[in-house]
């Protein structure tokens, strides 16, 4: 099962090289060693902040559950506390009705993820909506229906809906395509409430310590 803790902050801009310092020699390292993996750094370039998204991965979510606990990852989220603003978390698992692969690290990628709630007496006819959606996507060389993930606390909404792209031009390609609309106007219409999205780019370089700030 794919899980994610992702968590998003401001960088205190009066702080930054003492921050990107922190992140590449300390906070990774040290994550690293607790059993997470780095699978995502991204800066939110369109849509409700805050503007930098790390995301962390690790086997089941009993392990992310003792790691976040542990003495050692709250001494860690203290440190990083010194040099953010507005720091939340959240934890998700993969649905597995989009995807069975593996979560993995992508570079130089754009992701469009959607966030909502699904009307309760809807289930049946959202999950037919994912089957409609995914035969869109697959005739579709521009984009990639990532993942669909149920966020068990912390975020915005119960569900994302992660779209993958490699340039930006594709986010609006795929919002001029008519199938595409015709779907996304059906299930924003009768099947989820609370709907928000953003657009977010991915850092340069994961193994630099520049890979979760501007």
């Amino acid at each position: 099962m794919n899980v994610l803790f992702a968590q998003y902050w401001d960088v205190n801009r009066e702080k930054e090289d003492e921050y990107q310092s922190f992140i590449g020699e300390t906070y990774i390292p040290a994550v690293s060693e607790l059993g997470l993996q780095v699978v995502g750094g991204y800066y939110v370039e369109v849509g409700p902040g805050p503007s930098t998204v790390g995301v962390l991965s690790a086997d089941d979510i009993g392990r992310i559950n003792e790691i976040v606990v542990s003495e050692r990852f709250r001494k860690l989220t203290n440190q990083l506390n010194y040099f953010v603003r507005h720091r939340r978390a959240a934890l998700g698992c993969s649905t597995g009705r989009v995807s069975q692969q593996t979560y993995t690290i992508q570079k130089g990628v754009w992701k469009w993820n959607h966030y909502y709630n699904v009307k309760p007496n809807h289930k049946d006819e959202y999950k037919k909506f994912l089957g409609q959606m995914s035969e869109v996507f697959s005739r579709l060389d521009f984009v990639e229906l990532t993942e669909e993930w149920h966020v068990l606390y912390g975020g915005v909404a119960d569900y994302i809906l992660e779209m993958t792209f490699k340039d930006p031009i594709d986010i609006s390609r795929l919002m001029n395509n008519q199938h595409f609309r015709n779907l996304e106007k059906l299930v924003k219409q009768k099947m989820i409430e609370n709907y928000s999205s953003r657009i977010m780019r991915s850092t340069e370089r994961f193994e630099r310590p520049r890979w979760i700030t501007l």
